[in-house]
């Protein structure tokens, strides 16, 4: 058991390299295999194909970015709505969660990078989208409590359609900053000016200043 353990991991640590280098398409399972020192046969024993593969080099990454995005959602939605009169202290938690998400974007550059740029051809090619479509959900509850509805089908389409839009925009705010920061200490600097105008986005929104 423990070596079949060590085969698993070398064979991840080796497709780390190869994934990094050349992208989903363009890895090589023989190259993966060979450099790990094992046959094909004894890769195909762990994981079904190249995809499977890619998922498990993915995976630790992608499971804690989520964690950490299910924890805060499930304390923000334990917090009663105040309508829009929110203080600067108000945001000081969701500021600490996005300070957070950018510590595990950065622990994991690397697999991030190859995840949101060369996973062409995987069944992770759309994750951003997944992304976006879990914070919709969990933003639709919130802009209703913020808007004072009594309940989703108060939502109009342009509600949905500006929520959606914020989710994504702020799923891309995290991805352009990954791509334009090279380490840690400068995104989090960056950061505060992001999360500013996510929130004034927010705000602007909620109360219809047009």
């Amino acid at each position: 058991m423990t070596q079949d353990k060590e085969t698993k991991d070398r064979l991840i640590a080796c497709a780390k390299e190869e994934f990094i280098e050349k992208g989903y398409n363009k890895a090589s399972l023989r190259n993966i295999c060979k450099n790990a020192g094992v046959t094909t046969g004894a890769l195909y024993f762990f994981f079904k194909d190249k995809d499977d593969l890619f998922i498990s080099f993915a995976k630790e990454p992608l499971d804690e970015l989520k964690a950490l995005i299910s924890e805060h959602f499930s304390s923000e939605a334990l917090v009663p709505i105040k309508g829009i009169d929110f203080s600067r202290e108000d945001f000081l938690e969701d500021f600490a969660a996005a300070y957070s998400v950018l510590e595990c974007l950065y622990k994991y550059k690397d697999e991030f990078d190859v995840v949101l740029n060369k996973a062409q051809g995987s069944s992770l090619e759309g994750v951003v989208d997944s992304y976006v479509d879990y914070l919709y959900d969990h933003y639709l509850n919130l802009f209703c409590g913020m808007k004072g509805y009594k309940s989703s089908k108060e939502l109009t389409d342009e509600d949905r359609f500006i929520v959606h839009f914020m989710s994504h925009d702020q799923v891309d705010v995290f991805t352009h900053i990954l791509a334009h920061c090279k380490d840690l200490n400068e995104a989090k600097k960056q950061m505060k000016g992001m999360f500013e105008y996510m929130i004034g986005g927010w705000m602007a929104v909620i109360k219809g200043i047009i």
